[in-house]
């Protein structure tokens, strides 16, 4: 089971997942990334620091949101505690596609 909740935030649009991300919430993920893309905010911060679990499904299209961001002239900013999550996105080499931090207020600082 997964959660995702969605706001302006600061300037930036604060996406907000808990849970397990797997291939159930790759289309809700999607739309809310799209929306973002599309937003007026200069950026996107992706908390991940209720996230139990990612597949390679759900990475995936992180990565492909990080990709449409910087296409729109944006960048993804992820919130990812040290942990499983943290290490996976290091492990992967799918962190070089987009900021980690290790707070949400440090995400909003270089947003």
């Amino acid at each position: 089971m997964f959660t995702l909740d969605h706001d302006p935030v600061d300037g930036s649009h604060l996406i907000v997942a808990s849970g397990e991300l797997d291939l159930a919430s790759t289309s809700e993920m999607s739309a809310i990334f799209a929306m973002a893309a599309a937003g007026p905010q200069e950026a996107v911060v992706l908390d991940l620091m209720g996230v139990e679990f990612i597949d390679s499904s759900a990475l995936a299209t992180i990565l492909r949101a990080a990709q449409q961001l910087e296409g729109v002239g944006k960048r993804l900013h992820v919130v990812a505690p040290d942990g499983p999550v943290k290490r996976l996105l290091e492990i992967t080499g799918t962190a070089q596609r987009f900021t980690l931090h290790g707070t949400r207020e440090q995400a909003f600082a270089s947003a």
